[in-house]
């Protein structure tokens, strides 16, 4: 079968389980009666290494959310990076990022793959338990694993990117806990950029904090394509939303310490987009699209829409001039944020 008829029919060439129905990776899941080995879902976009043909995958929580005795073990392969060969679909390595997940803290972005300035390969990956984790790509055998689960890729380093409290707080039920970064904060489906002029890894998150109520695991019920939450109250109960904020930090790749942080007065969600030119531009929730001094993080320029930013931010060459275009107009119950309309907005110099 050639690539070029796959690429014309769209056939299924290999197909991966992050919770598989057996074998060593199965048997990390030693669940209560009644409750089934589930979650792992992917909701973002993939690492590629073009180099080597690997492909890295972020894996989602495990569920039911809050309650880890219902589904006691280490859950594999949810929470975690995962690295696949590209022309089969085996496992070459993984690592959980979030282990015994209590605070639906998912894998939840896109993980890049980058050459630092130092000569390091790295594998960065920002997510909902508000941290930024580097993992050594060079740890990684070249060849699928012989047994699973295979071996775990080294951390080089770990920042926060929003506030942390409470991260290790147990949920017990009938007790409410407030922790940070909550069920909506960290980082969510727009991953971290790499800045190479300035060897700056470059990131968003919420800074929103929820308070749960966890339920026991003889409680714990669920349907089929329905949610699943361990708690008394959906998925917790987020703090007022004049509370909430939001961050963009910029990490030394090398080193993981922060060259400079910029602080929003709502949550930031959309793609963060470094250019050569050393400027970096992302939009926020009140409708601005700003753009940053790559090695600094102060304002150079700030244009307001009136629809709220969560989507991409991509800059192109167009006509003999570079433009910049942002998806605006995120609209959803959950996050509460102005919307006029939904609309791609392109903006580039006279």
């Amino acid at each position: 079968m050639s690539g070029r008829w796959i690429r014309r029919t769209g056939t299924p060439i290999w197909r991966f389980d992050v919770v598989p129905d057996s074998g060593p990776v199965r048997d990390t899941w030693r669940n209560a009666p009644g409750v089934p080995a589930t979650g792992g879902a992917f909701w973002t976009t993939f690492g590629l290494d073009t180099q080597d043909g690997v492909l890295f995958v972020p894996a989602g929580n495990p569920a039911p959310d809050f309650v880890p005795d219902a589904r006691p073990g280490d859950n594999l392969y949810t929470n975690s990076v995962i690295a696949l060969d590209t022309k089969t679909g085996k496992v070459i390595g993984y690592t959980q990022i979030v282990k015994r997940d209590t605070h639906d803290w998912d894998v939840s972005a896109g993980p890049v793959v980058l050459t630092t300035r130092g000569g390091q390969r790295l594998i960065a990956s920002a997510n909902k338990d508000g941290l930024l984790t580097a993992l050594d790509r060079a740890s990684l055998p070249a060849a699928p694993a012989s047994t699973a689960p295979g071996p775990t890729m080294r951390q080089v380093w770990q920042g926060a990117t929003t506030t942390r409290e409470n991260v290790d707080a147990p949920l017990t039920a009938g007790t409410p806990v407030r922790f940070c970064p909550g069920v909506q904060g960290g980082t969510e489906w727009n991953g971290p950029a790499f800045d190479p002029t300035t060897n700056l890894l470059i990131v968003g998150a919420a800074d929103w904090c929820t308070t749960v109520n966890a339920l026991s695991p003889e409680n714990v019920g669920g349907r089929v394509g329905g949610p699943w939450s361990g708690t008394t109250q959906g998925f917790g109960v987020m703090d007022p939303a004049d509370k909430r904020s939001g961050w963009i930090t910029a990490f030394d790749a090398d080193r993981g310490t922060v060259a400079w942080k910029y602080h929003s007065t709502m949550p930031m969600l959309s793609g963060i987009t470094p250019t050569a030119g050393g400027v970096v531009f992302a939009g926020e929730l009140n409708g601005d699209v700003i753009a940053l001094d790559a090695k600094t993080g102060a304002v150079l320029w700030r244009q307001p829409t009136a629809n709220a930013v969560g989507g991409g931010v991509i800059t192109y060459r167009a006509g003999g001039k570079q433009l910049v275009a942002v998806a605006a107009g995120f609209k959803t119950r959950v996050w509460s944020v102005p919307a006029e309309s939904n609309r791609i907005i392109v903006f580039g110099l006279p």
